[in-house]
């Protein structure tokens, strides 16, 4: 069964290794575990601009993770930040598998606002 949870930095340590992310932790980092194994890794921290902004800086997946499960992970994730306060989120960097949740380049960036996350273009469904 797959899960998702929060890890404090001492925890998230063993996770780099075991996931083969290198350097030490930092910001807030959530894993997904299939079983007890952690299989995906979600790191972001906050960066104050203009605006608060939640800055996804590191999604790594073990080798042999299905798309299916690729997909169940950034779910879960975004239903999460979709959550809380809106905030603008960005990915580093041009990533085209982000267009189908609506993120747009920006200054060599991907972004949207968290209460802009399309989470239902698989099936064809509109957000409003």
């Amino acid at each position: 069964m797959l899960t998702v949870k929060y890890v404090n930095s001492s925890e998230a340590a063993d996770i780099y290794r075991v996931l083969g992310v290198e350097g030490e932790p930092f910001g807030s980092n959530f894993v997904m575990y299939d079983e007890a194994s952690p299989v995906a890794l979600w790191r972001m921290q906050i960066a104050i601009e203009d605006e608060p902004v939640g800055v996804i800086e590191k999604i790594h997946f073990a080798p042999g993770v299905e798309e299916g499960d690729r997909t169940f992970f950034l779910h879960a994730m975004f239903f999460k930040l979709i959550e809380g306060a809106p905030v603008k989120l960005r990915i580093e960097g041009k990533r085209e598998e982000f267009e189908r949740f609506g993120f747009k380049e920006v200054g060599g960036n991907m972004e949207i606002y968290s209460r802009d996350v399309n989470l239902h273009y698989m099936c064809g469904g509109r957000k409003n």
